[in-house]
């Protein structure tokens, strides 16, 4: 007979380092600072074209299904992630917000977002080289959408937007 607290007591009040890690990384209303909406020119031909006018607004994005999706809700802060294929800069190219829930669409689910267009982008290289450099999508991406922002990467990121959205 074992006695309480042994091998087998140990084990079960353990928590993996994934488990640790997961809990850590797990986006909470309260840990949010945006999402993140990821662009691939490839996928999107027309986002070149968008880019280029400034005046341009995204007004809808497909998601994956997930808990993530279920969270969005209007008026959330929304980033826009292109990456750097096609002659696009990676980076961030646009911010905005949720405008209703996500909808089941043919093609999946999409959000309704009103995004703004920047006049230029906020590069990868100008986020490390401000100390962002733990993003989401700096580090995974390839990762589906949608992607986040804490409210810690947030906050440095914001002085950052001035100059590309005007």
């Amino acid at each position: 007979m074992r006695p309480h607290g042994g091998l087998a007591a140990g084990r079960a009040s353990r928590v993996s380092w994934y488990e640790r890690d997961m809990a850590a990384r797990a986006v909470t209303e309260e840990k949010l600072g945006a999402w993140l909406i990821k662009c691939d020119p490839r996928a999107d031909p027309e986002l070149l074209e968008t880019l280029v006018v400034c005046s341009a607004r995204i007004t809808s994005r497909c998601v994956v299904r997930g808990y993530r999706a279920s969270m969005m809700k209007k008026g959330d802060r929304v980033l826009l992630w292109v990456s750097g294929i096609g002659g696009a800069t990676r980076g961030i190219r646009g911010l905005g917000h949720v405008t209703g829930a996500v909808d089941e669409t043919a093609g999946g689910l999409c959000v309704p977002v009103d995004i703004p267009v920047f006049a230029s982008a906020l590069t990868d290289a100008d986020l490390r080289a401000a100390g962002v450099d733990d993003l989401e999508v700096q580090r995974m991406p390839a990762g589906s959408n949608p992607s986040w922002v804490s409210r810690q990467q947030w906050d440095r990121i914001e002085p950052l937007i001035g100059e590309c959205a005007g």
